[in-house]
């Protein structure tokens, strides 16, 4: 094995390890709310701060809340974000700069868990028999608008935009996009190497606010043909309208959550002494509902998600029949974000949302231009 891919196996190790942990953890602090009775100090403590005032109880109960998971997630996440990414080379930032970004990624979290969490239980309040109709509605509508303003409002703060400074290379995305209808003003450079090595692009964007994004750090690491891969890849998506796809695939487990929800809580509320499935301290529970929902439902929607990055795949070869080039970029993407090549299969299976670099590079080594009638969408 080279020495590159003794690097990326003991870097995904690492992170493999980490996730595991971390998927323990948030249900076992859950858990430790309940089971400890702390839920119900916390709720008291924000009556004591807020009064009878109800969403100034729910706003109080979520500080205590979001801050006893700080105790814990801080540390976690300067080690994966800042100490693990610096001891494998890949971040370019001090720790000042992760920390600012950190400090913003929080704020901007909280304010938007705690818009949505006084939405649900306001629902939860003035329709105690359907609030998860109603709450899975106000959920889908947002989720729409965070997709239209996500690329123009949010991304922003972090990164900045900017067009292909190559000039030949502009050409030919330019050209690519024409052809497949995508607006040629809607193909963007993004500066990812702000912050780390690795290189991405993405769809992202729903109606007018759609785009394709490519980082720089993929840009000036990849040769003209090997970016024309990425940008079909991405097109695919386009096209295939994946992000309606996944967008209402997404929906259909958070319906599934919310019902879930609601017969748990009704069913766990009166156990666990709360005083109804309004009561803000049942917020652990409801969460440990959501999450197992999640965790079930994981393994299918990643799942869901690789058929529609292997349709992309496909249509990238389909519209370049460049199948070397293609391997070439998988091989090259691998390399500067050390993927694991051949994750374990378990692995894959139930985390991945894009197939193995390995299984992609397969795919394109089948490929011919005679397989071009037999790809569907």
């Amino acid at each position: 094995m080279e020495p590159a891919d003794l690097k990326a196996k003991e870097y995904q190790i690492i992170r493999r390890r980490f996730s595991l942990f971390q998927l323990v953890l948030t249900p076992a602090l859950l858990g430790i709310l309940i089971a400890s009775g702390w839920t119900f100090g916390m709720r008291q403590n924000a009556i004591g701060f807020a009064g009878a005032h109800d969403a100034g109880v729910v706003a109080a109960y979520f500080l205590l809340f979001s801050l006893f998971f700080l105790i814990f997630d801080l540390p976690l996440a300067f080690y994966s974000g800042f100490v693990l990414e610096h001891q494998f080379g890949l971040s370019n930032q001090n720790f000042s700069q992760w920390l600012l970004d950190l400090g913003k990624k929080t704020l901007l979290s909280f304010g938007l868990s705690l818009a949505l969490l006084e939405c649900l239980y306001l629902i939860i309040r003035m329709d105690h028999a359907h609030w998860w109709i109603w709450a899975w509605a106000a959920y889908a509508f947002v989720s729409y608008v965070l997709g239209k303003v996500f690329p123009v409002l949010i991304v922003p703060l972090f990164y900045k935009y900017g067009r292909l400074e190559d000039k030949e290379l502009e050409a030919k995305v330019l050209k690519l996009a024409t052809r497949f209808d995508m607006p040629v003003g809607n193909v963007y450079s993004l500066n990812l190497s702000k912050t780390t090595k690795k290189a991405n692009a993405a769809f992202m964007g729903i109606g007018r606010t759609k785009r394709v994004v490519l980082s720089d750090t993929l840009i000036q690491n990849f040769t003209h043909a090997e970016v024309e891969v990425v940008v079909a890849h991405e097109l695919g998506h386009y096209k295939h309208r994946d992000v309606w796809r996944l967008l209402a695939f997404g929906l259909a487990v958070s319906l599934a959550a919310f019902a879930s929800g609601f017969w748990g809580m009704n069913a766990l509320a009166p156990k666990l002494s709360l005083n109804s499935p309004a009561d803000v301290a049942g917020l652990p529970l409801l969460f440990l509902i959501f999450y197992a929902v999640h965790l079930v439902l994981m393994p299918v929607m990643n799942g869901y998600s690789r058929r529609r990055e292997r349709a992309a795949d496909i249509f990238a070869l389909n519209a370049l029949e460049t199948r070397e080039v293609f391997i070439a970029c998988m091989k090259k993407l691998g390399e500067q974000n050390l993927a694991d090549p051949e994750p374990p299969a378990w692995y894959e299976w139930f985390f991945y949302d894009h197939p193995s670099i390995a299984k992609r590079i397969e795919m394109a080594g089948k490929w011919t231009t005679d397989h071009r009638s037999k790809t569907t969408a």
